[in-house]
């Protein structure tokens, strides 16, 4: 948790767009201005050096679609085993009566 927590941090871009606006609006001077900006910089490359650690991102889209639609018919076949197995369908019981009624002998 406290990794997730410091990834949002690295990537939370808003506050330093907001600095940069502010810092723009009041016209101070050029460096602050320049120096908000270098700022947003760094946090966008941050969020490339990110995006680039992603999995899956080595793959084309096409490669990602097909892994995508495999996965998905797992999951269904999956889904309606689960379905048939809470249900009893999947597993058809044919009990032989191997005792004779009339004599109640085994045959």
């Amino acid at each position: 948790m406290a990794a997730s927590a410091a990834a949002d941090n690295e990537l939370n871009i808003l506050p330093y767009v907001y600095e940069v606006i502010k810092s723009i609006e009041k016209d101070t001077n050029d460096v602050t201005v320049g120096q908000k900006m270098t700022e947003l910089k760094s946090q966008f490359q941050k969020a490339r050096e990110c995006i680039d650690k992603l999995p899956g991102t080595q793959h084309s889209q096409e490669e990602q679609l097909r892994v995508k639609s495999i996965l998905h018919q797992q999951l269904l076949t999956k889904t309606k085993l689960l379905a048939d197995y809470k249900t009893g369908n999947s597993f058809p019981l044919s009990v032989k009566n191997n005792i004779d009624i009339s004599g109640g002998n085994l045959s």
